[in-house]
Formats: C-alpha cells, structure tokens, sequence
C-alpha cells in the first residue's frame, strides 16, 4: 500500500514552517534520544484530533509528503522520525497543540497548482486542502494511472509540474555532474557482471542520449524485504544486486544533500538490521571532510556499530572517474569500490 500525505500550511503558521523546516533547526532536548543525537533536523508537526491521530499513526519513515499553501502546493519531502510529544511543539512554535511530530527528509521546493494536483488525484476542480490528511489509495490509484510511481510524480512536481521534453540526442545535452557519476556507477556494474537499479525517480533521466534505466531492472525483488525497507531504497541512486540481493549501495551527492543520504542508508539498515551490504556515499573530492565528518555523527555511528556486515564509505567522483576509465583500458576488475 502505497501511502501519500497532504500537508496544508496556513498563513500564520508559514513563518514557523520556514524556521523549522524550510530551513532545519536544532533538535530540542525533548525530543527522542536518538533524534537529539543529530545537531539538526526538519520538523513539522500537527494538532490533535482522532482522524489526525489514525493518519498520523499510520506514518511511516520514507513516506511522501505534499505541502501546501495558498492554491499552491510549494515544497515536497518525506517522513523521517515519527513521535508524539506536545512539549516539543511547544518549544519550537509555543504551541503544545502541536503534539504530533515528524521529521521532513528529502525536502526540496516544488510549484504546482493545486487544479493540477487535484486532477492527478481525481478530486473535483475545486477541491482545497485544509487539514492534514493520508491521501485515499482511490487518489493514489489515480495518480498512478499518469505515473509509474509516486517518486516519478515527485519528479515531475521538481520541475514545476510539466514533463521533461524527450531527449533528442542533441548538442546541448548537459546533464548535471549526478547524472554523470550515476551513468559511470551503473556501467561499472553491469560491466562487473551484476544486475543495476537505478533510482525510480532517475530512470528517465539522459546522460549523452542514453537513458539511464535503459539496461537496468525495472523493480526490486528482494525476498524477505518488509514493504518499508523496500521502500527507503527505491529512490537510492545506484544499487548493484546479485539476483536478489544486494551487493552495494551508492548514493551520489553533488549538492548538500550529503546528510538525507547517509540517514536514508542508517535507515535502510535499521529496516535489515543482519544484511551484509557495501554502501557509498559519492561526492565531490573537496566535500571529503565534510562526508566523514556526517558519518561520524553519534546518531549514524550508533547504527554502524551495531552492523557487523555492513560498511558506508566515501568515494570521490574522481575515484569512480578514473575506474571506469582503468575498466574501460584493462577490463574488469578483481574488486571494484
């Protein structure tokens, strides 16, 4: 079951949300043990009420989320920690009303007219968001009919709510530096004799004409997998899998998305505590320091201690340049990454 959260943000509350999730905050000290381990986080949260209570029951860690202000919805995410707490909705807006807590990850800025987003849901033209509500599986069943997922659709809404014109194969494709590094990530795999996924969200996306979910599996099939495990990692950016399992994890950060990746691999693991996995965070040479220095977070290394089969390491877009370039000279490698 696929679920999708509509978040509506009035006007006196939109100053709030800017403070604490547009931009993060510090984790107050009454929140959860392992949530004041971060020295930041997005957090939202909602009143009390008994419809309120049973959707926000229902949350799950990598949940969607719709936020919605004045006709537009204007940014999108997903659930993180999920806590009820009325102390801290008292800290951060003065507000104990607000009891009902949860992180945002994944956050980014979306514009979408609400009679688009009401036409994808099969709402009436009218229709306007006014309580924090769990969308009905009719709704997502609606907006699956125009999508093949809802990371798809989240996709779309990043750029503005129209399709992307289709690759022509043309000069001035120039993708981004990501999209680059995907590319090279996915042909080391498939050149090393190993099944590729790549990012539901990312399987459109072109790098010099070739679309990057070209020559991968189109879903994952991993025996065993809860529905929410499987979930967290079907928008990580490269896995490289041996028939059903995984072999390793990549997730590629070119911007300062550098925490929302490594929380989505601790997440992951907490999901599979016994899974022996490879995971890597791939960023820019000059943002090293700044990979291990999130690593060595209390909150992730909790979780690292406790993996006996796991590893999560930086590996620079040089790296995965210079082998791919040694893979395409000498042929495969014994160990790669």
């Amino acid at each position: 079951m696929t679920r999708l959260y509509v978040v509506p943000v009035g006007d006196d509350w939109i100053q709030r949300f800017n403070d604490t999730v547009a931009s993060p905050v510090s984790v107050p000290a009454e929140a959860p043990e392992d949530l004041q381990k971060q020295a930041e986080a997005r957090i939202w949260g909602t009143t009390d009420g008994n419809q309120k209570r049973t959707f926000f029951e229902e949350m799950e860690t990598g949940d969607p989320l719709l936020l919605y202000n004045d006709g537009d919805f204007f940014a999108a995410g997903r659930v993180g920690a999920v806590f009820e707490n009325p102390s801290v909705g008292d800290t951060l807006w003065d507000n104990p009303d607000s009891r009902f807590i949860y992180t945002v990850t994944d956050y980014q800025e979306i514009s979408v007219d609400r009679e688009r987003i009401a036409q994808l849901l099969g709402y009436e033209d009218n229709w306007v968001p006014y309580r924090f509500l769990r969308v009905s599986q009719d709704a997502v069943s609606s907006l699956l009919r125009e999508y093949n997922s809802v990371e798809e659709a989240f996709q779309d809404f990043h750029n503005g709510g129209k399709i992307d014109p289709p690759d022509t194969g043309g000069d001035d494709d120039d993708p981004r530096e990501h999209t680059e590094i995907q590319w090279l990530l996915i042909q080391l795999g498939l050149r090393h004799g190993y099944y590729v996924y790549v990012a539901t969200n990312d399987k459109n996306r072109t790098y010099n004409g070739h679309r990057l979910g070209g020559d991968c599996v189109k879903n994952l099939n991993l025996p065993g997998f809860s529905a929410a495990a499987t979930r967290i990692i079907e928008y990580v950016d490269v896995i490289w899998l041996q028939d059903d399992f995984i072999v390793k994890l990549f997730e590629v950060e070119s911007t300062t998305s550098i925490y929302s990746g490594i929380l989505r691999m601790t997440d992951f693991m907490v999901k599979v505590p016994n899974i022996a996995v490879d995971m890597h965070i791939v960023a820019p040479d000059d943002d090293e320091d700044k990979v291990r220095e999130e690593i060595n977070r209390p909150t992730f290394q909790h979780v690292l201690e406790n993996a006996d089969h796991c590893s999560l390491r930086y590996l620079s877009f040089a790296g995965v340049r210079d082998t791919y370039a040694t893979v395409e000279q000498a042929g495969p490698l014994q160990d790669v990454f």
